[in-house]
């Protein structure tokens, strides 16, 4: 039985030395791929796009390789804003959640959900969220544009898995914003549609992004 416990400690300390030892090694690699996302047209409908961009401060903070903010409007006043951060650091992929609350949204309801895509499903989590008076919906997932998951400790865990096998994967947070200006269910309809007409574009980029380890 103290063999047992002995041989599963010395274990799980190997595993965090290989751990770490990657986590340094990829803390120091860069993108061979400098224009990540930029060059996406994304097109939606026939609304008008407009670029946007994260606070200098969160650029500081996240450390991204690239980061993709684009801003759609129709003729009737509905609107999505599409936000992707990406990179090999660690901190870059974050909870968004925190951003909101920071911003003074408060969270309502939230679920899972599989949002159809060709050839997959994407697993996000769909949040109600309020802000002086104002709702909206929020989508996101994270992913390296091969794996999707809903959660970040999950995520985080695939990943260390596919860098000990020495795939060194870009992560990414995939968020969509759609304020509800007709009724919560056609809000939940351009959310859907939005989806599939961009997201598989950002998750074959983000797949084909290679890393180069020093």
């Amino acid at each position: 039985m103290l063999r047992s416990r002995l041989l599963l400690l010395n274990s799980l300390l190997l595993l965090a030395l290989l751990g770490n030892h990657w986590g340094r090694r990829i803390e120091s690699a860069t993108v061979t791929q400098k224009d990540i996302l930029q060059h996406l047209s994304l097109p939606f409908r026939d609304w008008k796009v407009t670029n946007g961009a994260i606070t200098p401060f969160d650029r500081t903070q996240l450390e991204p390789d690239d980061v993709l903010v684009r801003n759609y409007l129709s003729a009737q006043k509905e609107a999505v804003e599409l936000t992707v951060i990406a990179g090999h650091r660690k901190r870059t992929v974050h909870t968004p959640t925190l951003c909101m609350n920071g911003g003074g949204w408060e969270i309502l309801s939230q679920r899972y959900l599989d949002i159809p895509v060709p050839g997959r499903k994407i697993h996000a989590v769909r949040q109600l969220m309020t802000r002086e008076g104002k709702q909206a919906y929020m989508t996101y997932f994270f992913t390296d544009g091969d794996y999707c998951s809903p959660s970040l400790a999950q995520f985080q865990a695939i990943q260390l898995v596919k860098r000990l096998k020495e795939s060194v994967p870009l992560g990414a947070l995939v968020r969509m914003i759609v304020p509800i200006t007709d009724s919560p269910a056609n809000a939940e309809e351009v959310s859907d549609e939005f989806a599939l007409a961009t997201l598989p574009q950002v998750l074959t980029t983000l797949q084909n992004t290679h890393l180069e380890l020093h």
